[in-house]
């Protein structure tokens, strides 16, 4: 009897020891499925922030879908949207996954010398911090949720309202234009311009003062000063012009006139052309603007046009400094 009970221990004990076994594997599975769950999620929240991030900042040069330069010629800056800048990341290749996060944690930070890549980070004088950068670099090396194609719907809301405010500035360019009884013709206005311009003694004179200091190469601030003063005043001329040609406030319009009687008869011509010309060129931009936009718009392009400053000095970088850094970094994530 005693045997059979012992026997039926022994058996119990297995069975518990299996179902153990059993319950704790199921559990880990669980536990992994969790974790693996909450770091998508944490990923994909990250990229979206950084789509956001992209299409306010970086689309000028990336294109709005990060395809840079591959997808168009236009484009200044690399792409940044590849197969390749996310193998890691979908292969658990975790080395080479940090590697290309640093890098890229680097050329945000610090900028490219040498190219129209600018420093974003704050302390290089950018826009970004540390957390805007990071979810850009998770955007780039993960593409977590499809985060580039949230980038590109931002893209082109912001683009729609952009060229919006482009057609009311045009409307308004158009009215003023058309209050002011002049013509859109800007190479006659400038010819205008330069014609009474010749007649003013006292500011050619003080362009040849200018010329004459840069040439000797002394007394040059000096000449220019003189020179910012006196068209100072030819600023309020013309603006006190285009308010008597288009403004309906009388009292707006009688400070104008006032001002404008107030200088000489050549001051009075050469600032009647210049506001011509101010009136035209306006239009004109506004046209030409809003044109380019929709051209872009249409052709998939980001309507603001890519950076042509090239960046230099930017975290006291020389040659080496990229391979020192991303050397010292290797271990960061």
């Amino acid at each position: 009897m005693s045997g059979q009970n012992t026997e039926k221990q022994i058996l119990a004990m297995v069975i518990l020891l299996v179902l153990s076994v059993a319950s704790l594997g199921a559990y880990t599975w669980f536990d992994n499925g969790r974790r693996t769950e909450a770091r998508s999620e944490i990923l994909t929240k990250d990229a979206e922030r950084a789509a956001w991030t992209f299409a306010n900042n970086c689309r000028e040069c990336h294109g709005n879908d990060g395809r840079g330069s591959e997808s168009d010629a236009s484009l200044v800056g690399p792409a940044l949207n590849t197969p390749n800048n996310t193998y890691a990341f979908l292969t658990d290749n975790q080395g080479q996954l940090e590697g290309l996060q640093t890098e890229f944690r680097y050329t945000i930070t610090c900028g490219r010398n040498g190219t129209p890549m600018p420093p974003w980070s704050i302390d290089q004088g950018g826009s970004l911090d540390g957390f805007k950068i990071d979810n850009l670099v998770t955007l780039i090396t993960t593409n977590a949720g499809n985060a580039w194609e949230t980038a590109v719907e931002h893209a082109v809301h912001l683009d729609e309202v952009t060229i919006g405010n482009m057609h009311i500035a045009l409307d308004a360019a158009e009215a003023t234009l058309k209050a002011s009884g002049w013509f859109a013709d800007v190479q006659a206005a400038e010819g205008a311009v330069a014609r009474t311009e010749a007649g003013d003694a006292e500011l050619s004179s003080l362009r040849e003062a200018v010329a004459a200091a840069e040439e000797a190469g002394e007394g040059l601030q000096e000449a220019q000063d003189a020179l910012a003063a006196y068209e100072k005043g030819y600023t309020a001329l013309v603006l006190a012009v285009v308010t008597i040609r288009t403004s309906d406030d009388s009292t707006a319009i009688a400070d104008a006139r006032s001002a404008f009687n107030a200088a000489s008869s050549v001051q009075q011509e050469v600032a009647i052309n210049r506001a011509w010309l101010k009136v035209a060129s306006d239009y004109r931009a506004a046209e030409n603007n809003l044109e380019t936009a929709e051209e872009r718009f249409a052709a998939g392009l980001p309507v603001p046009t890519p950076a042509t400053q090239v960046t230099s000095n930017t975290c006291g970088q020389t040659s080496a400094d990229l391979a020192d850094w991303l050397s010292s970094h290797s271990g960061s994530s």
